[in-house]
């Protein structure tokens, strides 16, 4: 049975969007894992544990509010299915910056041009344009069974 809000019939389910979410984590951890190779030719090695934690870390704190504020309001301020489908992926791509950021910080730099900054720039691009991919096809499956 799928969950759905009971504020809004127009809600994607609950447990769609924490598949989004599990996706979008997962499909940035890729991209980080081969723009590390694909660049440099190495292989996370031993800082895999670190760079989960501090990517999920910063995915949890910042990017899913992020992701959720931005879709929402796409969703209420744009009426057009097709123009949605475009902004969700671009907006929630665009938002790269501030959870590499909160990881940068976290580590006492602010360098956004390092190796590190690149990786995790690629992270939360790829991890934003399938979140919003992903958020716009279930809003659009789940609002076209309610008309």
């Amino acid at each position: 049975m799928l969950l759905c809000s009971q504020e809004s019939p127009t809600s994607a389910p609950l447990a769609q969007v924490v598949g989004v979410f599990k996706l979008s984590y997962w499909a940035g951890f890729f991209s980080y894992e081969r723009t590390l190779w694909l660049v440099w030719e190495q292989t996370l090695g031993g800082d895999k544990r670190a760079v989960v934690y501090w990517s999920s870390l910063a995915y949890l704190v910042i990017a899913v509010p992020l992701y959720l504020l931005i879709c929402y309001t796409i969703k209420t301020k744009i009426k057009r299915n097709s123009a949605r489908m475009f902004c969700y992926p671009i907006m929630c791509a665009l938002t790269f910056i501030l959870p590499t950021a909160f990881i940068m910080i976290s580590f006492g730099g602010l360098s956004f041009f390092s190796a590190e900054s690149q990786l995790f720039y690629s992270f939360f691009a790829s991890s934003g344009i399938i979140f919003g991919v992903g958020f716009g096809l279930i809003s659009y499956v789940f609002e076209s069974k309610i008309e």
